[in-house]
């Protein structure tokens, strides 16, 4: 639902699968001069935020109605982190079935007429949503789980959760 709803949002914002309507514009937002990475960071996050967001949500939708200090959190913490592994792959599968059925399409219509206008920018278009939606919900969720697990205090190999210093209050 997160990734349809992601799809919304890039085309509602006047954004399409074409090469022509990459909103050039956006590259100069905030800068004086043309500088090639800063412009092109910010074409970037203009045209991927809609799938940046929506991977972000990602995790969020597993914390939604879970307190942070609740007891099954404390007593089951693997639950915690096979739903969100869960939500995280189903996320990343999802766009890898868009990014292979748009692969499939431009090869099975290779020899179409329209396949230059049609099926090859939206297979352009489907792998760098893919790597990014992939990178960015594969991290937050590894960092969710690991945050979780390190501050419960899980053996994970030889390591127990993370010392805290205490001020013993000499000089």
């Amino acid at each position: 639902m997160i990734a349809i709803l992601a799809y919304l949002d890039y085309f509602s914002t006047g954004h399409q699968f074409t090469l022509v309507s990459i909103q050039w514009s956006t590259a100069f937002i905030g800068v004086r001069e043309m500088q090639l990475v800063i412009c092109g960071t910010i074409v970037a996050l203009n045209t991927l935020g809609s799938f940046i967001l929506a991977s972000v949500c990602v995790p969020m939708a597993v914390l939604w109605n879970e307190s942070l200090g609740s007891r099954v959190l404390r007593l089951a913490p693997e639950s915690f982190v096979a739903r969100l592994g869960g939500a995280a792959a189903l996320y990343v599968g999802y766009h890898a079935v868009v990014t292979t059925s748009s692969a499939i399409n431009a090869a099975v219509f290779r020899r179409h007429l329209m396949v230059w206008k049609i099926f090859a920018p939206r297979f352009m278009f489907s792998v760098p949503v893919f790597l990014v939606s992939t990178i960015v919900v594969l991290l937050l969720a590894t960092g969710f789980a690991a945050m979780r697990v390190l501050r419960l205090g899980i053996n994970v190999g030889n390591v127990r959760g993370l010392p805290v210093a205490r001020d013993s209050g000499r000089v």
